[in-house]
């Protein structure tokens, strides 16, 4: 059989997919079958041409020997056209040789083609799976941050960004503030020139001198405020006015005291001054020391049952500051 070259040339080959395992050992099966089945044939028309012994055997050697050279041609033919029959009927006839094969002999053929390559899409699906192991965290590890959280360790790890337009990583150690300043502002600044460096140093007795008068309009509205919580009726406005009164004393009690310490140290600094003139070395008195000095001078001033009740004042004080670091059971 001839086939036609334009014929030939019009046939496309077909590309089937890469087969399975299994359907790789069938096509080596169907081909093993085929070649056996073209054995038989060979053989049975050689047994054929045996057996005759006739006297046409003449004239079959002499037909045999003209179509040896076509034959010689054809073959070539039917070798193309039989390689392109198999490969249009490769998904048909494969599938009807393996249904009669055992499922053990294609477990066997299937284990010993080995394992298949992956392609393109078992490739992209197994860096699917690295980039999601990745990004999981393990369980250990939150455990351990909530165990390190809860013992006030720091956080030591690096919470730089990759790259800028990463999304800045914060420690979740770090606890978030609930005021946040939606709108900014720019803050406003007071400042008083008085009061700078470009103005020079502060001499606190030369501003305190310079503002005495202020001294006499505080004990004047204390004055006021000791008259108008006599003539006042309602209780809510009266406990007002003492609370206001009393910030007023306290404050001007804290000033002597503060005067007095500073008076005790100017007078403590003229002593060690003329006994530096005289050569002898200087002494510098620590703030504790100050304080005691400046107790005994306020003690002198006093008359016996002030100091008694300054003393008893003192006393209560302390105990109540130390009442409260004891325990409640104790505190009775």
């Amino acid at each position: 059989m001839i086939l036609r070259c334009d014929v030939v040339r019009d046939m496309k080959p077909s590309f089937p997919r890469r087969p399975e395992p299994t359907m790789v050992f069938a096509y080596s099966l169907h081909g093993r079958i085929r070649a056996v089945k073209d054995a038989s044939d060979s053989g049975s028309h050689t047994d054929s041409g045996s057996d005759m012994g006739t006297p046409g055997d003449a004239r079959h050697s002499s037909l045999l020997g003209q179509s040896e050279e076509s034959s010689h041609h054809d073959s070539d033919d039917e070798d193309h056209q039989e390689e392109e029959s198999e490969s249009e009927n490769s998904s048909q006839a494969p599938g009807n040789e393996a249904a009669s094969i055992s499922f053990g002999a294609l477990a066997k053929a299937h284990a010993s083609f080995g394992k298949r390559k992956r392609g393109n899409d078992d490739d992209g699906y197994g860096d699917a799976q690295e980039s999601a192991g990745k990004t999981q965290v393990p369980r250990e590890l939150v455990n351990d941050e909530a165990l390190e959280r809860k013992a006030g360790k720091k956080d030591t790890r690096d919470f730089s960004r990759t790259s800028k337009h990463a999304p800045a990583e914060l420690s979740s150690k770090k606890a978030v503030s609930r005021r946040r300043e939606v709108v900014p502002t720019q803050k406003i600044n007071h400042r008083d020139p008085r009061f700078e460096p470009l103005s020079g140093a502060v001499d606190e007795q030369k501003t305190q001198r310079n503002y005495s008068f202020l001294d006499t309009y505080r004990d004047s509205e204390m004055s006021e405020l000791r008259s108008a919580i006599r003539k006042v009726k309602d209780s809510e406005a009266k406990e007002k006015l003492k609370r206001a009164l009393l910030s007023m004393e306290s404050r001007k009690k804290a000033q002597g005291m503060k005067e007095q310490q500073q008076g005790v140290l100017r007078k403590h600094r003229r002593e060690e001054k003329e006994k530096i003139e005289q050569g002898k070395r200087p002494f510098y008195l620590k703030k504790a020391d100050q304080k005691k000095m400046a107790l005994v001078e306020r003690f002198e001033g006093m008359k016996d049952k002030q100091v008694d009740k300054t003393i008893e004042r003192r006393r209560k004080k302390k105990a109540a500051k130390e009442r409260k670091g004891m325990p409640d059971a104790r505190r009775g």
